[in-house]
C-alpha cells in the first residue's frame, strides 16, 4: 500500500510538471530553514531574500519561498525539512531553479551526533529535485555564518562540517555550489539576532542570488516593493502578484488610497467582468485577489484567506473590515468565508452564485470535471457526497443572523447554476429578514454576462457599508 501511495504521489508530481514544462516564466524554489523563511524580519512576505529576488529578477521569474524555520537537511534531526509538506510542496512546483540552504539547525548538539547521514541525506533531497521532468538545476549553498551559540548553533561545525559535506554530495551529483559563508564573514551587522539576517542581510542575499543567476549586478535604479510580489501594470494601476499559500495572490492599487484603506476581495475569476473592480479603484479602494476558484470552499481555503486577511490588516493596515464578491462558484467561497469570518466582513456582492453544489455542477454531465472538482476539494466521492452538509444556502442563516449586507446580481433565465435553485432561494431568506439587502435580478440574462454595464448601484451599495 506504501508502495502504492509512492507511486500515486510521483505520478502526481509528474503530471503537474508536464503541465507546466510549455510555461515561459522560470520558476525558483528557495528551500531553508528559517533564516530562507525570513524569521527576524518584520514582513516576511515581502523583505524575505526570496521575495526581494522575486522582486529583482522580475515578471520573467517566479520564485516560492519554501523556508520552515527549526527545520534540518538531517532525517535523524530534531524536525527534518524532508518530513513537512513544503517538501511535496516544492516538488510539485517543478521548478526549473532548486536554491538549498540547509543546514545550520543541524550543528546542534543532538542533531549532530547523526552527522554521518548528513551526506546521504542531502543526496537524496538533490536527486528528488533532479528527477523531476522540469530537470532543474540545483545549487546547494554554504550556509551563512552563527555569531553566537544560541539555540546549540555553532558555526565551528558550519564551517568544518557541514560546508566540507556540501561539496563532497555537490561533486556527487553535479549539483551547483553558492558560497554564502564568505560573503556574510566578518559582517554581524547584518544579523538581527547574530544567527538570522535582518532586513539588510536579506537583501545582500538576494543581490548574491541575482548576481549568480544572471551574472549581472542589480540595476542601480532597482527600489524594493511596498508590496510583495512585482509590479505591473492592471487596468492603468500598479498590480503586485506574489505566491501566498501556494496560491496565486494580487494587490492592485488605487492611485490615492481612500481614508481606512478599504478593499475589495475576490477570490475566483480575475479580472472577470470587473467593472465593479475598477470602480472602486477609482474610489480608492484597494482590489485583492487569492485565487481560490476551483476549492469549493473548502475549509483550507478559508483558513487561507483568512491568513491573507491577516497579513494585509498587520502589514499593510488593509481596512479590518471589507467587502467580499464572488462569481458562481466563486460566491459560494464568499458566502462561505463571511459566514466563518464575519467580524471580518462588511458587506457581500455575490453573482449569479453557487448556493446548492447538487445543482450545480452536480446535476449537468457538462460539468463533470468541476463536479470532480468539487469532490476532490472535499475528500468525497460520488457515493458520500450526500452527506455534504457545507451548502452555501445553509451559510446564508449564519450571514443574516449576523446582520452582514448583501447584494445579490443574477440573470432570471440562468441555465449554468439554475436561478430558482440558487440565487432565488437566496433571495427569499434575506428578503424574510430585516438585514440590509439590495436584489438586481436581469430578467432576460442568462449566467453571462455578470456584473453591470453600469455598476453605480453595486458600488454605492458596497461604500455605504464600508
Amino acid at each position: 500500500m506504501k508502495n502504492k501511495a509512492t507511486i500515486l504521489l510521483l505520478g502526481f508530481f509528474l503530471l503537474s510538471c508536464f503541465n507546466s514544462l510549455d510555461a515561459k516564466t522560470i520558476k525558483i524554489a528557495c528551500v531553508g530553514n528559517s533564516i530562507t523563511q525570513g524569521a527576524a524580519i518584520k514582513n516576511m512576505q515581502r523583505d524575505s531574500y526570496p521575495a526581494v529576488l522575486g522582486q529583482m529578477l522580475g515578471e520573467a521569474y517566479e520564485v516560492r519561498n519554501y523556508g520552515y524555520s527549526g527545520r534540518t537537511l538531517l532525517m535523524s534531526g530534531d524536525r527534518p525539512w524532508m518530513k513537512e509538506t513544503k517538501f511535496q510542496e516544492a516538488l510539485a512546483f517543478c521548478p526549473d531553479i532548486v536554491t538549498i540552504k540547509l543546514g545550520t539547525n543541524d550543528t546542534k548538539p543532538f542533531n549532530w551526533v547523526y552527522q554521518d547521514e548528513f551526506p546521504k541525506d542531502l543526496e537524496t533531497l538533490v536527486r528528488a529535485f533532479q528527477a523531476l521532468p522540469s530537470n532543474p538545476q540545483v545549487i546547494i549553498c554554504y550556509p551563512v555564518p552563527a555569531y553566537r551559540l544560541d539555540w546549540g548553533i555553532n558555526d565551528s561545525i558550519i564551517f568544518n562540517g557541514v560546508i566540507p559535506y556540501i561539496d563532497q554530495v555537490a561533486a556527487k551529483t553535479g549539483a551547483k555550489i553558492l558560497d554564502l559563508y564568505t560573503p556574510f564573514s566578518g559582517k554581524p551587522e547584518l544579523f538581527a539576532d547574530m544567527i538570522h539576517p535582518n532586513e539588510a542581510g536579506a537583501y545582500q542575499l538576494a543581490e548574491i542570488f541575482y548576481k549568480y543567476l544572471t551574472g549581472n549586478d542589480v540595476p542601480a535604479d532597482f527600489k524594493p516593493s511596498p508590496y510583495p510580489g512585482v509590479k505591473t501594470l492592471w487596468k492603468g494601476y500598479d498590480m503586485y502578484k506574489f505566491p501566498f499559500k501556494e496560491r496565486e495572490a494580487r494587490i492592485v492599487v488605487p492611485k490615492e488610497a481612500a481614508p481606512g484603506n478599504p478593499w475589495i476581495w475576490r477570490p475566483a475569476f480575475f479580472g472577470a467582468f470587473a467593472q465593479v473592480d475598477e470602480a472602486l479603484l477609482a474610489k480608492g479602494y484597494h482590489v485583492v485577489y487569492l485565487d481560490c476558484t476551483h476549492d469549493f470552499a473548502k475549509p483550507q481555503a478559508l483558513k487561507d484567506g483568512d491568513a491573507l486577511y491577516k497579513y494585509l490588516t498587520k502589514y499593510h493596515s488593509f481596512a479590518k473590515k471589507m467587502a467580499i464578491e464572488g462569481f458562481s462558484r466563486g460566491g459560494m467561497y464568499a458566502i462561505n468565508w463571511a459566514a466563518n469570518y464575519p467580524h471580518k466582513t462588511a458587506c457581500v456582492y455575490v453573482d449569479a452564485p453557487v448556493c446548492d453544489v447538487f445543482s450545480w455542477p452536480g446535476k449537468d454531465r457538462e460539468y463533470a470535471n468541476e463536479w470532480q472538482q468539487f469532490l476532490d476539494a472535499w475528500g468525497l466521492n460520488n457515493e458520500t457526497a450526500s452527506s455534504f452538509n457545507q451548502q452555501a444556502i445553509n451559510y446564508v442563516d449564519t450571514l443574516i443572523a449576523k446582520n452582514i449586507p448583501l447584494i445579490l446580481v443574477a440573470g432570471k433565465k440562468d441555465k449554468i447554476v439554475p436561478y430558482k435553485e440558487n440565487a432565488l432561494l437566496l433571495k427569499k431568506k434575506y428578503e424574510a429578514s430585516n438585514v440590509d439587502f439590495e436584489a438586481i435580478i436581469k430578467k432576460r440574462c442568462d449566467h453571462h454576462p455578470h456584473s453591470l454595464d453600469d455598476p453605480t448601484p453595486i458600488v454605492e451599495f458596497i461604500m455605504k457599508h464600508q
